[in-house]
Formats: structure tokens, sequence, C-alpha cells
């Protein structure tokens, strides 16, 4: 959190709440659909600007599958990634964009 070294339990508890269930009947601000966006949203917004950018996600992409891939197919998967996900063509996946991908992705089942 910030630029602490230490992860105090209330912040660890509330990364964790992201990967709990939606309960409808009871909805709790940090485990709704928007906050699991959110969450996942920042994992990829490494300068922490509001945006994602081409070379944050490839960034990311290559934590994720390490060197299983070449570098030539990562950036291939970023640059499609890019042309369908920043719809006003900045450079940048905002907020909404990343939103508006993920519309179809069962999220709240996927962090669960």
């Amino acid at each position: 959190v910030g630029e602490r070294e230490k992860v105090y339990f209330y912040d660890f508890v509330k990364v964790l709440s992201h990967f709990r269930p939606i309960n409808k009947n009871k909805p709790h601000p940090w485990n709704t659909r928007e906050a699991k966006l959110r969450f996942a949203f920042t994992m990829y917004d490494l300068n922490k600007s509001e945006t994602i950018t081409k070379d944050e996600f490839k960034n990311i992409l290559q934590m994720m599958i390490g060197s299983n891939v070449s570098e030539d197919q990562v950036n291939s998967i970023a640059d499609r990634t890019m042309r369908e996900a920043d719809k006003d063509n900045d450079g940048y996946i905002t907020f909404q964009e990343f939103c508006h991908c993920m519309e179809k992705t069962e999220i709240d089942q996927k962090m669960s």
C-alpha cells in the first residue's frame, strides 16, 4: 500500500475481500463487480496513472507467462489487446475502456 514496506491487516483483508464471491443479498463495497474490476485494473496500471499503456500490459503479460512465449508473441498479444480495448485510439486503456472489454467476463466468478 503506497510506499510502505509493511502490509497492515486491514489492507490485507481488503485485498482478500476482492476474491470472495459476490453476495447479492448482502453486498459489500469491497466486493462489488466494480471493486473487482478496479482491483484488476490496478494490477495492470503499474505507474498508477489511471491508464494502462501497451508497455504496462506487456510487462504484466510477460510476468504472467514467463519465458514460455516469445517476445514477438507477447508483442502481438499486446497489439491486439490495445486495438480491441483502446476505443479512442489514444494509446491508453482507461478504466471505462477496461470495464467495457470485461462486460462479458464473469469477473465475480473468476475472482472468487
